[in-house]
């Protein structure tokens, strides 16, 4: 099972058409967001994600009333999903885990840094850095292969779609 990761897209439609295309060329059963969409118009284009799709909302999603309108599957982090087997807390912020939500975790899942990192022990933890790009540079997202265990941090940055 592949999941992509994207998080802080603070409205870089741009980046997030990039990012939407990249994910529907993998073969992912799942997108996961771990928040600040920031304004539902930039919500929408995930949408267009040819898989499922679920996130939290993160420090900069004021308008979350208008983001659930969009999509309903946004959640309060931290959020728990099981999937492949593979029990997954995803969060914005790091400090609102508790010892509790990291116990019997297999992965954590987190943004607000803009910073992509992965650290392999127990549990994983996985940022995307930004999708947005405004703050390092670099658009970049993830994907996580839960059956070979394996994640990767990609830049989007040679990533061209045809998007007029």
């Amino acid at each position: 099972m592949k999941i992509g990761i994207i998080a802080d897209t603070h409205d870089n439609i741009i980046a997030i058409q990039k990012a939407v295309y990249f994910f529907n060329t993998q073969d992912l059963q799942y997108v996961i967001h771990a928040g600040d969409y920031v304004a539902p118009f930039s919500l929408k284009e995930f949408m267009k994600v040819k898989t499922k799709f679920v996130g939290v909302f993160g420090n900069n999603d004021g308008e979350r009333k208008g983001l659930l309108s969009v999509c309903k599957n946004i959640h309060e982090p931290p959020y728990d999903i099981l999937l492949g087997g593979k029990h997954i807390v995803v969060t914005h912020m790091l400090d609102c885990l508790s010892k509790r939500s990291k116990m019997n975790t297999d992965i954590i899942i987190s943004a607000h840094t803009h910073i992509p990192e992965i650290k392999k022990e127990n549990p994983v933890y996985i940022n995307p850095g930004e999708c947005c790009g405004w703050l390092h540079g670099r658009s970049t997202v993830a994907v996580l292969d839960l059956e070979v265990s394996r994640a990767e941090i990609i830049d989007l940055s040679n990533v061209s779609p045809d998007i007029m």
